[in-house]
């Protein structure tokens, strides 16, 4: 069971005790994952969000009208469309974000985008930056989330629901052989999913073991002659727009053919546009992925 599992009775206590927030319980004090504290005298009414899961999440608590502004990779759900465009999520420009007159913008944490929050900083804009590599993040950022913006209730719903269909797959494959599985991150070079990444842990939901499941970076970059080692049963393929970049499919990669998953044809396509992006829809994923290493579970029930 993973830790995700055991904080969301924390969380529930925490939901339990003020489910619904009212004007007087502003303002409220909350952390970001820097460690930095933010202070919200009201919830934020227009919204930036560069990072497409808290798009994402604002639209499944019900907010997404307090979105005035999205980045190019914001896609989903279909209505963030109509948002107005900022541009890149790392590096926007701001002078495009003031012309939406924000009074909170979301960032993504651990990429280069330190100058975009520092002219932030210098112009007064309130900013929250989020992380999203490991589930206990995605947990983590929907309570955050939903406590800003005074929808605690929904944010412990929206939770409940992806924990249980999480739970139901695991169900699924509960006792059935687990296969050794590559996951395909990137290539060339290659880059798969390393312990602790989210990734990891849904091939776990999912019945497969990482081949490389020991490597304590979320994204290893792996040599030919280690995938060649470990050998594994099945590659997971993502594929679609949302992708890893891949010049050459598994099986046409040199050196790659005498891998026991390309000689069997065990190479499997997952959509890159759900299984890259580490959101409300991770329990769809889990299931995709555990429909493609069992195939057998087809008539499961799901959630």
């Amino acid at each position: 069971m993973f830790v995700w599992r055991l904080l969301a009775g924390t969380f529930a206590c925490v939901l339990l005790a003020s489910s619904v927030v009212r004007a007087q319980d502003f303002p409220i004090r909350v952390q970001e994952a820097s460690g930095r504290n933010l202070v919200f005298d009201t919830a934020p009414r227009r919204i930036v969000s560069l990072v497409p899961v808290a798009t994402e999440i604002l639209f499944s608590l019900g907010e997404g009208a307090r979105l005035v502004g999205r980045s190019r990779f914001d896609d989903y759900p279909p209505e963030a469309a109509l948002i107005p465009d900022v541009g890149d999520a790392i590096r926007p420009s701001v002078e495009t974000v003031l012309l939406r007159d924000p009074d909170l913008v979301i960032l993504v944490g651990g990429f280069d985008n330190g100058a975009s929050v520092r002219e932030l900083v210098r112009l007064g804009i309130p900013h929250l930056v989020v992380v999203f590599n490991t589930l206990e993040d995605l947990q983590t950022n929907i309570v955050l989330l939903g406590r800003i913006l005074g929808r605690e209730e929904q944010a412990g719903t929206l939770w409940e629901q992806i924990d249980r269909e999480i739970e139901s797959v695991r169900a699924a494959v509960e006792g059935k052989p687990r296969p050794w599985v590559y996951y395909d991150v990137g290539y060339p070079p290659a880059f798969t999913a390393g312990a602790g990444s989210y990734l990891d842990a849904l091939l776990s939901v999912a019945g497969g073991q990482n081949v490389f499941g020991d490597l304590s970076a979320a994204a290893p970059r792996v040599s030919l002659e280690a995938i060649l080692a470990r050998d594994p049963d099945v590659i997971i393929y993502p594929v679609g727009t949302n992708g890893p970049p891949h010049v050459e499919a598994p099986g046409d990669r040199p050196g790659w053919e005498h891998l026991r998953a390309v000689r069997s044809g065990s190479v499997l396509e997952v959509p890159s546009e759900l299984l890259h992006r580490l959101g409300p829809r991770v329990g769809e994923a889990a299931k995709v992925l555990a429909l493609a290493l069992h195939p057998e579970i087809g008539g499961a029930q799901f959630p």
